[in-house]
């Protein structure tokens, strides 16, 4: 199939400058899109800012997705990361591509769908790479997920938890997060018997409990503070992208 033309005969699209067989189009005032074909012409990385197009860093994102071409993983897997991107102005780190099934951006014609896969520049900490259908669908469509199409952007960190209720109902698995709730939950666990478990993108584990301290317990054990658990928090949930913007972490208590 000659996917150019998906491309090149979208009302309104021209080529982006300086990146052979790619395009920018825009559907209304800040609903921009851009596409490029892979190396072997075979299959395309669709890109879609909303109110924060910035045609430099979109090139190198496109860029990068042709010269890696794991990002175009079997149309049944959700989501591929791949590490390694740079760019003078921002502080992403990678580049995730998501899968036909969760983009659906030529629902209409699935035959085109099947060869494109939609490509956003990320930080480490918003994924853990192996995300399953489900986890992809909440990260990438949902408002409390990741924020996939605003290039200018924070991290919203990979954070999944469960906690001991207030009214002493266990929740009994690890689910999604905002981060401002976990640190809401830290902050109520001061004098009571309750506790909080958390998972970051690279799937560590920790529970944080009371004893006249909050203990963290993991993979080893440790006794804070108030300010010394969220400086450990926020370490362990941001990652390597601490200095890209830790405004999610509010301390709400």
């Amino acid at each position: 199939m000659d996917l150019a033309p998906i491309f090149s005969e979208t009302p309104g699209a021209t080529p982006l400058d300086g990146l052979a067989d790619a395009w920018h189009w825009a559907m209304a005032p800040g609903f921009d899109f851009t596409a490029a074909l892979s190396a072997d012409r075979k299959h395309a990385f669709q890109c879609y800012a909303l109110d924060s197009y910035d045609e430099d860093l979109l090139i190198a994102v496109l860029s990068f997705a042709r010269d890696h071409d794991e990002l175009i993983a079997p149309p049944e897997q959700p989501l591929k990361l791949v590490e390694g991107f740079s760019h003078q102005r921002y502080k992403f780190d990678v580049v995730v591509a998501v899968g036909p099934a969760v983009h659906l951006y030529h629902e209409e014609s699935p035959e085109v769908n099947q060869q494109v896969r939609a490509i956003f520049p990320a930080f480490r900490c918003e994924f853990a790479g192996d995300e399953d259908f489900d986890d992809t669908m909440y990260r990438y469509t949902r408002a409390a997920g990741v924020q996939a199409t605003k290039l200018d952007r924070e991290p919203r960190p990979y954070v999944k938890m469960r906690y001991l209720t207030e009214s002493g109902r266990e929740i009994p698995k690890r689910g999604f997060a905002p981060v401002p709730h976990l640190v809401i939950q830290l902050g109520r666990l001061e004098g009571s018997d309750r506790f909080v478990e958390f998972e970051n993108y690279r799937h560590e584990v920790y529970r944080i409990d009371w004893d006249g301290q909050y203990v963290v317990s993991g993979e080893s054990s440790h006794r804070f503070s108030h300010d010394e658990l969220l400086e450990f928090v926020k370490g362990t949930i941001y990652g390597p992208n601490i200095d890209a913007g830790t405004s999610e972490f509010r301390d709400h208590n």
